[in-house]
């Protein structure tokens, strides 16, 4: 078994896999890393991880050393991070290597190795991230943008009249109320700026590329982006799955 765990910005997203395949998650908050004993408790429902191998990506320092805590006091016998214990088997064509968030480089590898050509691979989270991977594993580069929980949060904070809502699927592309013309730009305009930024990447690096989505607002945006192909909620996890069958 293999406990595959995501560090982000805002979310830990904990996968249980058994044999190849994903038998159970977990989404947590990030700030439960403060602490490690609730942390605990949190991982237990996953049951004993005694015998269980962890690997770990994560874009936020402070919150990996309290999961490496709350594992090492569950008994679990092998923790391993990517970018320190062990690296993506990608090359990086970054121009620093070295500033390429490690979630970027596993959701290329995983992309690259499920289908065996050129990638272009979004990622909606906190922040948007759209990558490009070769089929001769090759990780390009990307473009980074503001994620849809960032953009609502700053119209609410930056503007002295627009409320904070809650991201959901508004009833139609014009909004009607001030609530859903938030909704409706947010949700649309992140739908146009993939379409965009997908069409132009592919135009200039990789025309024949095949597009995947993840992310926790994938499923949403999906529904709206043409050039998406594949969605893959889980693809950094699916990554991580696959890296630790690495020495």
């Amino acid at each position: 078994m293999i406990l595959a765990i995501d560090i982000g910005n805002t979310s830990i997203h904990v996968g249980l896999f058994d044999r190849g395949r994903l038998k159970r998650q977990l989404i947590l908050p990030t700030t439960l890393a403060r602490t490690p004993g609730r942390l605990k408790r949190s991982f237990l429902r996953l049951g004993q991880i005694r015998q269980k191998e962890a690997i770990i990506c994560s874009v936020v320092p402070r919150a990996t050393a309290g999961v490496v805590k709350a594992l090492r006091a569950m008994g679990c016998p092998r923790v391993r991070v990517v970018g320190r214990h062990l690296k993506t088997p990608l090359k990086n064509r970054y121009k620093y290597p070295r500033q390429v968030g490690q979630d970027r480089l596993v959701g290329a590898y995983a992309a690259w190795k499920t289908y065996k050509r050129d990638c272009i691979v979004a990622d909606f989270g906190t922040a948007i991230t759209i990558d490009i991977v070769t089929k001769a594993g090759e990780y390009l580069g990307g473009v980074i943008a503001p994620g849809l929980a960032i953009s609502l949060e700053a119209l609410a904070s930056r503007t002295a009249l627009l409320p904070k809502v809650k991201l959901k699927e508004p009833p139609e592309l014009m909004g009607r109320d001030t609530a859903n013309s938030i909704r409706s730009g947010i949700l649309y305009g992140c739908a146009a700026l993939c379409d965009g930024l997908v069409t132009q990447l592919k135009r200039r690096y990789a025309p024949k590329a095949v597009v995947v989505a993840t992310g926790g607002a994938s499923r949403l945006i999906t529904k709206h982006a043409r050039t998406i192909d594949h969605l893959k909620p889980h693809l950094v996890l699916e990554g991580l799955r696959l890296l630790s069958s690495l020495k």
